[in-house]
């Protein structure tokens, strides 16, 4: 095998200027594979995060006076995930403080045990401050000092459009803050893998026997951004499977040019190799060796010109690549087995041309 590998590679040093081009062309069509995976990948996760920023599986509820009770109440159902007050938010002055419930928290990725005392802030509005930090803010009480338990970055959209600084408290201290327990409407978080369609009309009734209120709890507002937005990542997904499959028939096709050119091109040399005594399997197997090593070195080199190129285009479209090194690898393995698989065609009838064919021919 040695033996056959060596003679493909003098074959290509013997003509460079013919293999150039099919290996640019491997360059080319693995470099593009990778830097749409890179990018493809990058612009979903983004897609993804700034979609599910604005909307989640969950719905409004509304009555005239809800409380830290009824958040306890509803949390405690298995199929909610965490629930919050949109109303508990105060502007005071240049901030916006928010409280969150501790499953909302522990939802977000957050500190989830804040106590008195202690926020959750912007890391983005404050670069400066670490977590344990002292922080002087001003309140409707007038200056106090606070400690940062933790520091988020803010993606939803719509909060990054409101002007403040955003400082994020417990529920409770937020109450004791500002005097504000008693709240019109409240966000019921469930689940991914619920259907909240379903669900509605269980949590009515649920949540209207389990409050004992005299006044009832209706639905203010349903999940449809939700859903709509499970419809655009399918959507994304799909897409980049498709240009993603179309990548890998082009490299392959690309690779079965390149031996089937080889054969048309080398006529002469297969019958001298004829002549002198090779076999037709050792034939095939040469134009095959011959493929596979500008393949493999079209590959190598196309992989790094995909990930430069992938950063570079980062700072034109903003869009961060995100490197799947397992998907790429499958990926690109997939595109060589495809692209050498059916390259055997054209390889194996060199190896079956007669010696006189291949003389005659040239």
């Amino acid at each position: 095998m040695k033996m056959i590998f060596w003679l493909a590679y003098k074959m290509l040093l013997g003509n460079l200027k013919r293999a150039i081009f099919p290996f640019l062309g491997v360059v080319g069509g693995i470099s593009a594979l990778v830097l749409s995976l890179a990018l493809g990948d990058g612009g979903e996760r983004m897609i993804t995060t700034n979609l599910m920023a604005i909307g989640n599986n969950r719905i409004m509820l509304g009555g005239d006076e809800l409380s830290k009770r009824d958040i306890q109440i509803l949390e405690n159902y298995p199929f909610v995930d965490y629930v919050f007050f949109p109303e508990a938010r105060k502007y005071d002055g240049n901030n916006i403080f928010r409280g969150y419930s501790k499953k909302a928290l522990m939802a977000m990725g957050l500190n989830s045990n804040l106590g008195n005392m202690e926020v959750i802030l912007d890391k983005n509005q404050f670069p400066d401050t670490n977590i344990g930090d002292k922080i002087e803010l001003i309140t409707e009480a007038g200056r106090k000092n606070f400690i940062v338990a933790d520091l988020y970055e803010e993606k939803n959209p719509f909060e990054l459009t409101r002007q403040g600084n955003r400082i994020i408290v417990s529920q409770d201290y937020f109450g004791k803050l500002f005097g504000i327990y008693r709240f019109k409407e409240i966000v019921v978080s469930f689940y991914p893998n619920e259907d909240s369609e379903e669900l509605i009309p269980i949590i009515l009734q649920k949540f209207n026997n389990d409050r004992r209120g005299i006044n009832q709890i209706r639905l203010l507002e349903t999940p449809e951004v939700y859903k709509r937005i499970i419809k655009i990542q399918k959507m994304v997904r799909n897409t980049l499977g498709a240009l993603a499959f179309i990548s890998i028939c082009l490299g392959g096709f690309g690779i079965m040019n390149l031996i089937a050119g080889g054969v048309k091109a080398r006529t002469v040399h297969i019958g001298i190799l004829r002549a002198i005594g090779l076999s037709k399997e050792n034939v095939t197997k040469v134009f095959l060796a011959e493929g596979i090593i500008i393949a493999i070195s079209g590959t190598i080199c196309g992989l790094l010109l995909g990930v430069i190129c992938s950063f570079i285009v980062e700072k034109i479209i903003m869009i961060p690549p995100m490197f799947k090194v397992i998907k790429i690898i499958i990926y690109l393995i997939i595109a060589l087995t495809f692209g050498i698989g059916i390259g055997i065609f054209p390889a194996k009838k060199a190896g079956e041309m007669s010696i006189t064919e291949a003389l005659r021919e040239n």
